[in-house]
């Protein structure tokens, strides 16, 4: 062996290598750990993976400097130091191929700093894959198709990496307000986020969720949060191959919350090539963390329409508001929230849509465009102000500017039926089961407005399959509770309703429906057994009040009617004053009610008439008969035109009341026995009606109390009713 002079120590590191082992052990440590960061949360690691390797990595730095002192690679292998022939080129041989290395790695470092910047930060198993295929020249893709404009998405509910797993409502929230964000992009289709979060915690692929939800780009990731830090971790990425279209990670203080949240919005409209106002977008949300924290947990409670959770949620939105009184969306939330317990919570509709529109207003005030402001709104006039006109407007203007907001089609279906246009509602409702393809509950909906329609085979077939894919679907067996009861069979509706009323606490909607159907099938017992049930879940409820009204006119009950009318208010109840003093015979009372019932239902001369309108005008119609005055004839002309359109549109039954019977009323106003009848059969043979006190207490049909066509149906309708009551007293359904 050779000997050396080793001269300073700095020239002796330089000798041994030691300083490019030091480079090239802290290039690769680097590279290393990017690639983990990038590729660790695709496969939902814990933190403490990451943090492992961190620390692996810095402890070996001093014994990978120490190894580089102590040994020598050479052509003949790993040598001590002390064992290799110190010749110049030796040391060159060694230091040459350090050097290579280090460059290697620097290129790739360059190479990932600068596929960041262009959007494609991480590398999945689908993008090496296709990669593969494509260096062997199989399954190119189409470069047209490759080039195509990506214009639908779907947002993942976004997976919680905290260590106590105790953040998916923080995670679920960060995705769903990326999702609202998108809604708005004129047009990007954007999959509804029932549909979309149904992949939370699946092992779908991207190309399975893609099919499903009809979209072709999908936006995955990852929320660790600990304490006041979190690691937000997003990718976009293409349907057709697998390919990252960006994918970014981003480290910081939940304060700064919003800013991510823009910043991925941003990123995402960038590479669909979009075009997004951030800040219009935006306008509602709060800059509070605590607010956003506490409207979060709101989202969560309300995503059931239980009284319950809706209430929790409430009580959470207002927690949010003591904190930012400017948080728009938790007005929003609120206004929401009253509009459905009106319908699933059994608050009275004097109370909840006071609630909802004070907080909708509000809302507005702060955000102009919010959608669940406006839809909270649009169901405010149709329902409790009556005004269908306004109602319509507002849905039109919601799905104009924001035509990704499911729960406008929604409720704008029963909108359109209350102003007689049920093939349109079978189209908007559609709509809403496209955007939101696995949501039982909106497939459960379609079937309902099939069912109006009386497109019963095909709502049957959709019913089948949402109870095929989620057996016990308690929306679906109230939609087949209204199929059974349509096709006569009485003792199959009440055991799914039945089903619906022990499965849905606080909902008082199935127990009303119970004794209305006992009310058809004559047994009053169970007729008043079931509204108590329906009563017990909030009084003068909206579905309470429909069955104790049912009750009163199959009795010709007065007193009850005119009780009714003080708890149901607006034009039903000026409705049911009318009725309560024809009944009395009191002319000019009941003439003046039921004007006041049309006043307040919005009937103006020479406008449009809906739904609302008809009972009262038939009434009107009776008492201008009755009194030999002209204006019957122009009333019935008016009714039998629109319901004549309805009838046309397959539109039987609709709302609560069926476009068949009314004709027949229409009818028999007019004097017409044989088409007045000829109605009444068929509403009973096609629609399953049963309501045979309608002809004996109905004042329309005072001049057909005797006729023997009339009395011989009324007497079928009891003989059909009493034979499914024996099925419903052996099943014990007949009392809650």
């Amino acid at each position: 062996m050779t000997e050396h002079k080793p001269g300073s120590f700095f020239a002796e590191l330089r000798r041994r290598n030691v300083i490019r082992v030091a480079g090239l052990y802290l290039v690769g440590a680097w590279l290393l750990v990017q690639i983990a960061e990038t590729l660790l949360p695709i496969f939902k690691t814990p933190d403490w993976v990451l943090q492992s390797l961190v620390v692996l990595l810095a402890l070996g730095f001093v014994p990978a400097l120490v190894f580089a002192w102590v040994f020598e690679m050479t052509p003949q292998g790993l040598r001590r130091e002390s064992e290799v022939e110190r010749s110049a080129g030796a040391v060159d041989h060694t230091a040459r191929k350090l050097d290579i290395a280090v460059i290697v790695l620097l290129v790739g470092v360059a190479a990932m700093m600068v596929w960041g910047r262009a959007g494609s930060g991480s590398i999945s198993p689908g993008e090496t894959s296709a990669g593969a295929a494509m260096a062997a020249g199989e399954n190119e893709p189409d470069p047209i198709a490759a080039d195509a404009p990506l214009r639908s998405i779907a947002v993942l509910a976004f997976d919680d990496l905290s260590a106590d797993q105790d953040q998916a409502y923080f995670a679920e929230g960060v995705s769903e307000e990326l999702l609202n964000v998108l809604a708005r992009i004129d047009g990007l289709k954007v999959a509804a986020r029932t549909s979309s979060f149904k992949f939370k915690d699946g092992d779908a692929d991207i190309g399975e969720i893609g099919r499903a939800l009809g979209v072709d780009s999908v936006l995955e990731g990852s929320v660790r949060k600990s304490g006041d830090q979190m690691r937000i971790t997003a990718q976009l990425i293409k349907v057709s191959d697998g390919f990252h279209l960006w994918s970014e990670s981003y480290d910081r203080e939940v304060d700064n919350i919003f800013a991510v949240q823009d910043e991925i919005a941003t990123a995402i409209v960038d590479a669909l090539k979009l075009q997004l106002d951030i800040e219009e977008e935006t306008a509602g949300r709060t800059t509070n963390v605590a607010a956003y924290d506490l409207y979060l947990r709101g989202r969560q409670e309300g995503r059931q329409p239980t009284r319950e959770g809706l209430r929790k949620a409430i009580d959470l939105y207002e927690q949010a508001l003591a904190l930012d009184d400017d948080f728009a969306a938790a007005y929003g939330g609120i206004a929401e929230a009253w509009v459905w317990l009106e319908d699933y919570g059994g608050f009275r509709a004097t109370e909840a849509f006071p609630q909802a529109e004070q907080a909708a207003r509000r809302a507005l005030e702060l955000d102009p465009q919010s959608a669940e402001a406006k839809t909270s709104m649009a169901m405010v006039y149709d329902r409790y102000y009556n005004d269908q006109q306004r109602a319509t407007a507002l849905f039109e203007d919601i799905l104009a500017t924001n035509p990704n907001h499911v729960i406008a089609y929604n409720l704008y279906a029963d909108s359109l039926l209350d102003i007689g246009e049920p093939r349109r509602a079978v189209e908007v409702q559609r709509s809403a089961a496209e955007l939101d393809p696995l949501s039982f509950f909106y497939r459960a909906r379609l079937a309902g407005r099939l069912i109006t329609n009386q497109r019963l085979e095909e709502a049957e077939q959709v019913l089948e399959g949402v109870l095929a894919d989620d057996p016990g679907n308690g929306y679906a067996e109230e939609e087949m509770a209204s199929l059974r009861r349509i096709q006569g069979r009485l003792a199959d509706a009440a055991g799914y309703l039945a089903r619906v009323h022990a499965e849905r606490p606080g909902d008082p909607y199935s127990a009303a429906w119970l004794a209305i159907v006992g009310i058809e099938m004559g047994d009053d017992a169970m007729a008043d057994a079931w509204v108590a049930a329906s009563r017990a879940r909030g009084a003068d409820n909206r579905w309470e009040l429909l069955a104790r009204r049912a009750i009163a006119e199959s009795r010709g009950d007065t007193a009850a009617l005119d009780g009714l009318a003080s708890a149901s208010g607006g034009h039903v109840g000026a409705h049911l004053r009318g009725l309560a003093a024809i009944g009395r015979e009191q002319w000019p009372e009941a003439r003046k009610a039921l004007n006041d019932a049309l006043r307040l239902s919005n009937y103006r001369d020479g406008q449009p008439l809906t739904l609302q309108n008809v009972q009262p005008l038939i009434l009107l119609a009776w008492l201008d008969q009755r009194e030999g005055l002209p204006e019957a004839a122009r009333r019935l002309a008016e009714l039998d035109a629109f319901l004549g359109k309805i009838q046309a549109e397959g539109g039987q039954v609709a709302s609560n009341l069926n476009s068949t019977v009314e004709l027949a009323r229409v009818a028999a106003v007019a004097g017409d026995r044989e088409r007045s009848l000829g109605y009444l059969q068929a509403a009973v043979d096609e629609e399953g009606f049963r309501q045979a006190w309608l002809i004996e207490r109905d004042p329309v049909f005072e001049a057909w109390r005797d006729d023997a066509g009339f009395k011989a149906l009324a007497d079928r309708m009891r003989s059909l009713g009493r034979a499914e009551h024996a099925k419903v007293v052996a099943a014990g359904l007949h009392r809650p």
